[in-house]
């Protein structure tokens, strides 16, 4: 092919590329331009229609509005016929429902007023009674108070009355582990009797003396300067250290056998106790030194059940003795029944060999004794009485018989 062919070919060829080309782009133009106008209407046609329905729902809006405000008007009305009617009838409803359920408590209230007037009735009278027994127990007291500063032997047996009734409350018995009023004798027999011994174990003695010094202590209580309150202490400690050289010189430590060596000094009333070793630190040591031991009645009643304890446990002790006393008995006496039981074996055992040999010589031994007294019967021999049939089966012949 020439080149002028090959060249008219090929511009051939670029111009009916060129001219397709052109041809599909206008075609395509010509569409894209009805699709813009297609996509016009169709935005016009919503937003005609999106007004159209925000004109729909505001009508909505209001139409339910009304239509609300006249349901609310409506139910109003109703509500307040209702209202009228159902007050009338719950009203009178609850005033029955009330009225039944407050007259159980009514009548309750009833019987509690008639009790609460019985009981404050009672109630008066009690306190009425009280006031009396009170107002004697303080007449009592009274003159129980000036019984005890005017009479020395008054004061004691009622420092004797509460030393009785501590002894009785630590739980000792009187007769077996205390006694009062013993009477004791000194190397001239004069006789003396200290208020309570106290038995301790192993046979030792606790002595127990009651001083009572009230008169100067109640002057102290009732004195109404600080210069009377002095003067009656001082009276009072006076007192207390009489009462101590006084049972010191009783030496009731020597004369009554098993004494610990120390005598109590029993101060029955605790305020006066308290009041004189107060004021006078060194009291206790002064009468310590004289074989004298001061105690108060909370520290006696300590004392008293201490020894009460130490009685139970001697009481154990001693059933701990007894047990084992008891028990080295049944030993001793099983001892002497092992030996006899050895001495019954020994014995057993010497009698089963002298009855084996016995039986050996009866029935088993060559020349036993009844093999030959029963060939005594074979050969004619007619007895009465007859060989015991364990007897003759135990029974070995015998060749010699």
């Amino acid at each position: 092919m020439t080149p002028i062919l090959i060249l008219v070919a090929f511009l051939a060829l670029a111009a009916g590329y060129f001219a397709g080309r052109f041809t599909a782009r206008a075609a395509a133009d010509a569409r894209s331009a009805e699709l813009q106008r297609a996509l016009q209407d169709m935005q016009t046609q919503k937003a005609v229609a999106e007004a159209r329905l925000q004109a729909e729902r505001v009508q909505a809006a209001e139409t339910a509005r009304r239509q609300a405000e006249e349901l609310k008007k409506e139910f109003h009305a109703i509500a307040s016929d209702l209202a009228r009617t159902e007050s009338e009838s719950l009203q009178h409803r609850h005033t029955e429902a009330l009225r039944a359920l407050l007259h159980p408590f009514d009548a309750d209230l009833k019987r509690f007023y008639d009790r609460f007037t019985e009981g404050n009735v009672a109630m008066r009278t009690n306190i009425e009674q009280l006031i009396r027994q009170t107002q004697t127990v303080g007449k009592q007291a009274e003159e129980l108070t000036r019984a005890l500063r005017g009479n020395t032997k008054v004061q004691g047996n009622w420092g004797e009355g509460i030393l009785a009734d501590l002894l009785e409350a630590s739980g000792l018995r009187i007769g077996q582990e205390y006694d009062t009023q013993v009477n004791v004798k000194d190397e001239q027999r004069d006789n003396y009797r200290p208020d309570v011994v106290v038995h301790l174990p192993d046979k030792r003695e606790l002595i127990i003396d009651a001083k009572v010094s009230l008169s100067a202590y109640v002057n102290y209580v009732n004195a109404e300067d600080e210069v009377e309150q002095a003067r009656f202490m001082k009276e009072h400690l006076q007192s207390v250290r009489k009462h101590i050289a006084e049972l010191s010189a009783k030496r009731y430590d020597k004369l009554v056998p098993g004494a610990i060596g120390y005598v109590l000094l029993f101060i029955p009333n605790e305020a006066a106790y308290v009041a004189a070793v107060s004021s006078a630190p060194e009291l206790s040591m002064e009468a310590y030194r004289k074989q004298i031991i001061l105690i108060n009645p909370t520290n006696l009643l300590m004392a008293l059940q201490l020894t009460y304890n130490l009685w139970q446990s001697e009481k154990q002790s001693a059933n701990v003795r007894d047990i084992y006393a008891s028990a080295e008995k049944l030993y001793n006496k099983f001892t002497l029944f092992a030996e006899s039981f050895a001495k019954l074996g020994d014995n057993l055992q010497t009698l089963s060999t002298t009855y084996e040999e016995a039986q050996k010589r009866l029935t088993t031994g060559r020349g036993n004794i009844i093999s030959r007294l029963e060939s005594w019967r074979e050969k004619g021999l007619t007895p009465a009485r007859s060989m015991p049939d364990a007897l003759l089966d135990a029974t070995a012949d015998d060749d010699e018989a």
